[in-house]
C-alpha cells in the first residue's frame, strides 16, 4: 500500500543520509537579542536530593537560539507560530555561501543571481540558508560578543525575489535576516508579510554542500512570535566526507 511505499522510501533516505544538526543547544548564557529574555532552568527535582528522577524548569525568550520567526513577530495580524505551516521547514535545503561579506556587509540581488547562474535556478519550495560565517563568532557569555554586533544580511530586493520565488523560508547563521543596524527591516516586512517564515541563528551550514534536504519542526506556541526549532539537513554521506577533506 501507499503508506508502506512512503515508510520504506524514508526509512532509505534516513538510513543512507549524513544527518547534521543545524540548531544551537539551548542553555545558560547563550546569546540572545539584547532586550529579550535569557536562558535559564531551575532544579526542582534532583537525585542528589533524594528525588526518584531529574525535573527541571526552563525559561526563555521565543526568539532563542535557532528559531523560526512568525509572521506575528512584525505583521500584527499576521499568522502566530502555531499557524505556520508544518512543512515550511521541510524541502530542499539552499546554502548560500556569502561568507566573503564584511561586517554589517549586505547580500544583494545580483549576488543572489550570480549565485543561480553559477549553482543552479532557486526553486518554488526550497529552504534558503545563507552562511554568512557567524556561527564562528558564537559563543556564551562575553565570549559572544562578536556575535551579537555587525552581522551582516540580505537585502529587500534580494528578499523580494525569494518571494517571487515562492520559497518556503529563508534561514541565515546570524542573530537576524536584515543586517546589524537596519531600522526598516525590510526582509523581516517583505518575508513575513507574505507569510514567508525566517530562521535565525542556524549553525553548522559551514558542514552542508549547496544542496541538502532540511527538515525542521518549531513548537506550537499558541499567539507566538516565534519558536526555537530543531533542524537538521539530510546529506549524502560521501559528499560530507569531501566537504570534511
Amino acid at each position: 500500500c501507499m503508506k508502506d511505499e512512503i515508510v520504506a522510501l524514508m526509512e532509505q533516505a534516513v538510513n543512507s543520509a549524513q544527518i547534521i544538526d543545524l540548531s544551537y543547544t539551548l542553555e545558560p548564557q547563550m546569546p540572545v537579542w539584547p532586550t529579550h529574555a535569557r536562558f535559564g532552568a531551575v532544579t526542582y527535582e534532583s537525585y542528589e536530593e533524594g528525588a526518584v528522577s531529574l525535573h527541571r524548569q526552563v525559561s526563555f525568550g521565543e526568539h532563542t537560539g535557532t528559531h523560526l520567526d512568525a509572521p506575528k513577530h512584525f505583521i500584527k495580524d499576521g499568522a502566530s507560530v502555531e499557524e505556520v505551516d508544518v512543512r515550511s521547514v521541510i524541502g530542499r535545503g539552499v546554502k548560500i555561501d556569502a561568507a566573503f561579506l564584511e561586517p554589517c556587509g549586505v547580500y544583494t540581488l545580483e549576488m543572489l543571481r550570480k549565485f543561480e547562474q553559477e549553482n543552479g535556478e532557486i526553486r518554488k519550495g526550497d529552504v534558503v540558508l545563507l552562511h554568512f560565517g557567524w556561527e564562528e563568532k558564537y559563543g556564551l557569555g562575553a565570549a559572544a560578543e562578536d556575535f551579537l554586533k555587525d552581522w551582516p544580511g540580505l537585502s529587500g530586493d534580494a528578499a523580494q525575489y525569494l518571494l517571487q520565488k515562492k520559497v518556503k523560508a529563508v534561514g541565515t547563521d546570524a542573530l537576524a535576516l536584515d543586517p546589524f543596524g537596519s531600522e526598516k527591516y525590510p526582509c523581516h516586512y517583505i518575508l513575513l508579510g507574505n507569510d514567508v517564515p525566517i530562521i535565525e541563528n542556524v549553525t553548522n551550514l559551514r558542514k552542508l554542500p549547496v544542496f541538502s534536504y532540511v527538515i525542521g519542526l518549531a513548537n506550537k506556541i499558541k499567539d507566538g512570535s516565534a519558536s526555537p526549532i530543531r533542524m537538521i539537513a539530510l546529506t549524502q554521506k560521501s559528499m560530507r566526507k569531501e566537504l570534511e577533506k
